[in-house]
């Protein structure tokens, strides 16, 4: 049999001291706090982006549709619906916010409540080839309003950088 060593004396005991359970403790704590404060700010930031991300995705699906069925597709915003159809399917925008269809340059708008309105267009074509007609998208969240570009190559966002007529 084997014997343990003995300190003064005293036969040593296996298991944790009393400090290193406290050390683990206090890592958990604070591990799991910083978790807790950054999961209130990330879920925050997926409720306030839902209605982009669901505009994003229907322009995504409709342009891979376009060219899966090898014909033009047609993308259209129903405002009392609150869909967003290009035949082959449709999204429902579930949160709160509103999407509208730009031209690719303000052609004409006008001061509505304090705020600047442009005029939005009925539909957008994609073609068989992935490209779409130039548009921009406009996500309206309450009275703030978020315009991005589409690039008609590959209808990803623009940085606004490379957004035509930024200075």
């Amino acid at each position: 049999m084997f014997r343990r060593s003995s300190i003064g004396g005293l036969p040593r005991s296996s298991g944790f001291s009393l400090l290193e359970i406290l050390v683990v403790l206090a890592l958990l704590g604070l591990i799991s706090a910083l978790l807790i404060g950054g999961s209130s700010t990330l879920l925050r930031t997926v409720t306030t982006d839902d209605v982009q991300n669901t505009a994003l995705g229907a322009i995504a699906s409709a342009r891979h549709s376009a060219v899966l069925t090898g014909r033009t597709l047609e993308l259209r915003y129903d405002d009392k619906a609150r869909v967003l159809n290009w035949g082959e399917g449709q999204a429902a925008l579930t949160d709160e916010g509103e999407v509208r269809l730009l031209p690719p340059a303000r052609i004409s708008s006008m001061l509505v409540g304090g705020r600047l309105v442009e005029s939005s267009l009925a539909r957008v074509c994609f073609y068989a080839d992935g490209t779409s007609d130039p548009f921009r998208l406009e996500i309206v969240r309450g009275k703030t309003s978020q315009i991005l570009t589409l690039d008609p190559w590959t209808c990803t966002v623009l940085s606004p950088e490379a957004s035509p007529g930024h200075r």
